[in-house]
């Protein structure tokens, strides 16, 4: 029997190294920072040796950890490429999604058997969450702006902005004045998105921006209520356009503007180069360029 540290201590042992931290390996293995300082105490007792000098600016590595790393670095790559090998000769994937809620919901969900019948191997399970962040995720689509893209992934798309609200509103064929219905408003955890006020400016109307009006938690829920004529909404256009092209909400104004806020994919450290995650991440990049240019060409078509 071999007398080996556990893997799971190794890993710690070579993230503590990269960035000299005890809090900041176990973040990047989501683990607890005192779960991971136990794990390098461990890993002490087992060699006999001291890894770590704390100084001022942080961890110093000791002579033995400077002449373990390379040994245990080379050792886990080399356990990562096999497992690679295995995974490419097995086709059966098994694709893990944390997905924001109104992109899963109205534009990812819906084509998800068009990309199973691209792949029939791949197999998805998709969690619609924006809270918390889990560990065991491979792609993560999250709702944000582009400087959390450039820290923590690859921005995808900015939200469309348009007003719109249910044909219900209309008296004799025509919207009333914005101040007889209630504003729908999209919460951003406990502050509201600023659509309405960012749409008012670019439309140039003087329109009161409501304290009270209705607020929602997700913009599916604002898309839901203004489909029952709740009121008026400022919702991306992305979002929908199975309800425009169906008729249940109507373009209350041609006023279209670019959002500050949109989508970016995350991917879980250390699975950049699984063949899962990049089947994925180049599929929803193409499906994204590819639903934008069907919706800048029927709005050419409708205009001729």
């Amino acid at each position: 029997m071999r007398k080996l540290p556990s893997l799971s201590t190794l890993r710690v042992f070579e993230e503590t190294c990269r960035t000299l931290s005890l809090s900041k390996a176990a973040q990047a293995l989501c683990i607890t920072q005192s779960a991971a300082s136990r794990q390098i105490k461990q890993l002490e007792e087992f060699l006999g040796k001291l890894l770590f000098i704390r100084a001022h600016s942080g961890l110093e590595l000791t002579q033995d950890a400077a002449l373990l790393l390379p040994v245990v670095r080379q050792s886990l790559d080399m356990l990562e490429g096999g497992i690679s090998q295995v995974q490419l000769r097995n086709p059966l994937q098994h694709l893990r999604l944390q997905v924001a809620p109104t992109f899963a919901t109205r534009w990812l969900a819906p084509r998800l058997v068009a990309l199973r019948q691209k792949n029939s191997q791949l197999q998805i399970a998709l969690v619609s969450e924006t809270r918390q962040k889990y560990c065991d995720f491979d792609c993560a689509v999250r709702f944000g702006t582009p400087s959390q893209a450039q820290q923590h992934g690859e921005w995808l798309c900015h939200e469309r902005l348009v007003l719109v609200a249910s044909p219900l509103l209309m008296i004799e064929g025509i919207f009333p004045p914005l101040s007889l219905h209630p504003q729908l408003h999209i919460l951003n955890g406990d502050v509201r998105l600023d659509n309405w006020e960012r749409w008012l400016e670019a439309s140039g109307q003087q329109v009161h921006l409501e304290e009270g009006g209705l607020e929602f938690s997700t913009e599916d829920q604002v898309i839901n209520a203004c489909v029952t004529g709740a009121g008026f909404a400022v919702l991306d256009k992305m979002m929908i356009r199975n309800e425009l092209n169906a008729g249940l909400l109507v373009l209350v104004s041609t006023t279209e503007l670019q959002s500050q806020n949109g989508y970016w994919l995350e991917t879980a450290p250390g699975k950049e180069s699984l063949p899962r995650v990049a089947y994925f991440r180049d599929w929803l990049k193409t499906e994204i360029d590819s639903f934008w240019a069907l919706f800048a060409y029927a709005d050419i078509a409708k205009v001729g």
